[in-house]
C-alpha cells in the first residue's frame, strides 16, 4: 500500500486574505503534500489552457489532481477539464455524479461516461467518480470500463447506506480518497454553514468506520492519493471543542 497525501485548493477559499497560488503550492510542497486543484482561485480560471501554462512551472515535482468544476451533460466540458489536467501534469480528475447524467438529469449517461473515460485515457488522465448515492455509483462502474471511484468519507453519512456497504461495493475501483469528518453531535446545536469537511478524528465518523476504511485500503493494496478537504470551524465550534477538552481534564 502506498498513499500520497494532498491538500485541496478548495480549503483555502474559506479564509479571508488567502495566500497567493504560488505561496500555497510552495507551502504544500515544503511539507511533502500534493495539491488538488480547484477550478478558480482569486478570480482566475485555473482550467483555462493559457492559465494552465502559466501555472505549470509552479507544479514541478508535486503530485497534482483536479477537482471538477462541473461538466454536466457536456462532453466538451469534460474535454476541457481533461485537457487542463494533461497540461498541468495531473493524472486524475474527480467527478461528481452530476457530471455524468442525461440531459434531463434523471439517469446515468453511459455514453457520455464512456466517451469521457476514453478521451481521458488518450491524454493519460484517470477519471474518479465521487459519491454520491451508492446505486448511481454501482451502475456507473458496471457500465463504464476504466471509470474509477473516489470515496469521500464524509459524504457517506448523507446517504442511506453505511460505510461498510460503500467499501464492499466499490473497493475494486477505488483509486482516490477525500478525507474529512462530519459534524459531531455536540456541535449540532451551534450555528454553522455546513455539516462536514472537518479535521479527521475531530468529528462524528465512528472510529469503527475509520478502522474499516484502513483495513480495506490495506486489503486492496491502495496506491492512490488521499486529499484533505477541510474547512475551518467557526469560533463558537472551536471554543466548544476547547471547553469540552478542558472540562475532561478537570
Amino acid at each position: 500500500m502506498e498513499i500520497k497525501y494532498s491538500i485541496s485548493l478548495w480549503n483555502y477559499l474559506h479564509y479571508t486574505g488567502s495566500p497567493g497560488l504560488d505561496q500555497v503550492i510552495n507551502h504544500v510542497r515544503g511539507l511533502g503534500f500534493g495539491i488538488e486543484m480547484w477550478g478558480s482561485y482569486q478570480g482566475k480560471n485555473l482550467y483555462d489552457l493559457e492559465e494552465c501554462r502559466k501555472i505549470k512551472p509552479l507544479l514541478k515535482d508535486i503530485t497534482v489532481t483536479l477537482h471538477t468544476v462541473g461538466a454536466s451533460n457536456s462532453f466538451d466540458l469534460h474535454k476541457k477539464q481533461i485537457d487542463a489536467a494533461a497540461e498541468l501534469g495531473a493524472g486524475l480528475i474527480v467527478l461528481h455524479p452530476d457530471d455524468l447524467v442525461t440531459k434531463d438529469k434523471k439517469a446515468f449517461d453511459a455514453d457520455l461516461a464512456r466517451s469521457a473515460v476514453a478521451y481521458a485515457k488518450e491524454r493519460s488522465v484517470k477519471l474518479a467518480l465521487e459519491n454520491g448515492p451508492l446505486l448511481f455509483l454501482t451502475e456507473a462502474i458496471e457500465k463504464t470500463e476504466g471509470l474509477g471511484i473516489c470515496i469521500d468519507v464524509g459524504h457517506v453519512y448523507f446517504t442511506s447506506d453505511p460505510m461498510s456497504k460503500f467499501l464492499a461495493a466499490l473497493k475494486h475501483r477505488l483509486i482516490h480518497l477525500h478525507i474529512q469528518d462530519i459534524l459531531p453531535e455536540a456541535e449540532k446545536k451551534l450555528p454553522w454553514r455546513g455539516d462536514d469537511h472537518f479535521i479527521p478524528g475531530t468529528g462524528g465518523i465512528p472510529e469503527k468506520d475509520w478502522e474499516l476504511l484502513a483495513k480495506t485500503l490495506k486489503e486492496i493494496d491502495f496506491r492512490g492519493t488521499a486529499v484533505f478537504e477541510i474547512q475551518p470551524r467557526n469560533p463558537l465550534q472551536t471554543a466548544l471543542l476547547g471547553k469540552n477538552f478542558f472540562q475532561k481534564m478537570l
